[in-house]
């Protein structure tokens, strides 16, 4: 009798948890918000995906590369399944948004949305927890994960999908004798980044590469954990953008750096499964409270 009483008070106990959750998630459905973020007077478009409940709640800024034409919003919808909001935008320039595309620009870009996340309202409007705001960026999206962590002390976390150095050993990567004739012409065929070219991304990386180098600026890190993974490809070579990265964030004091190596190509097309698990299991230890 003792036991068919505990059992009817667990059953009851799980019926009340449950009509909780179920009126929380009604009042405050998941749902997608339509953004625009303004940027040096230039309107960029986003949207944030919102996890359901009444929140706050963590939230990772994911950033696409260069152009975006993956944008990873496989990871964005498996992330709020899991409680955490998404933010998407982009950058001046890219695909729609107003004003030229510039990898300086995009850099101010992130910290522009970085601190409208962080406004109190909103933080309120959208769920969002401005204590426990992470990024995650792929490519070229990467360097920004990385710079914006690095240039923003309030940044909890940050991720970078095969992450490209932008100002890689103070030259830049766009001036690697193996792959400049071909980063320049990729770069004049990228019409959806407007008022861009060839010439131009190499004038940008000529001229403010000091500036751009990750590595540098590594010692900004302040103990924040930091996960890079990588997929071993030529179009990001280790050895110069992430190897590099890796040692001089691992360098500096009480370091919380994580390297993986996932054998794909630059997109992870096999192993978008693993990827969501290695970046969902690293943010939920390492990024939340």
């Amino acid at each position: 009798m003792k036991y068919l009483f505990i059992l009817i008070s667990l059953f009851f106990s799980i019926l009340v948890s449950m009509s909780v959750f179920s009126k929380a998630t009604s009042t405050h459905p998941a749902a997608v918000v339509e953004l625009t973020i303004t940027s040096d007077e230039k309107r960029m478009s986003g949207f944030s995906y919102l996890a359901s409940g009444e929140g706050p709640h963590p939230t990772v800024l994911l950033l696409h590369g260069y152009p975006g034409n993956e944008k990873n919003l496989d990871v964005a919808q498996a992330m709020r399944s899991k409680g955490w909001n998404v933010v998407f935008f982009h950058y001046r320039g890219s695909w729609g948004s107003e004003g030229e595309f510039s990898f300086r620009n995009a850099e101010k870009d992130v910290q522009v949305v970085l601190d409208y996340m962080m406004k109190e309202e909103n933080a309120i409007r959208l769920r969002i927890d401005p204590n426990q705001i992470s990024v995650v960026g792929h490519s070229m999206g990467g360097h920004m994960a990385i710079a914006g962590t690095l240039d923003n002390p309030l940044v909890k976390c940050s991720v970078a999908y095969d992450g490209v150095n932008l100002g890689a050993k103070g030259v830049g990567f766009i001036n690697d004798p193996n792959t400049e004739i071909d980063w320049l012409k990729y770069s004049d065929s990228l019409f959806m980044l407007n008022g861009w070219s060839g010439k131009k991304s190499k004038n940008e990386i000529t001229l403010y590469a000091k500036e751009l180098d990750l590595v540098r600026r590594a010692d900004r890190i302040n103990g924040r954990p930091v996960m890079l993974i990588a997929a071993n490809t030529h179009v990001v070579p280790i050895e110069l953008h992430i190897k590099p990265l890796y040692e001089a964030l691992n360098a500096t004091k009480s370091s919380k750096i994580s390297y993986l190596l996932i054998e794909d190509d630059h997109s992870f097309s096999s192993s978008r499964t693993l990827l969501i698990k290695e970046t969902a299991k690293f943010l939920n230890k390492s990024c939340k409270n």
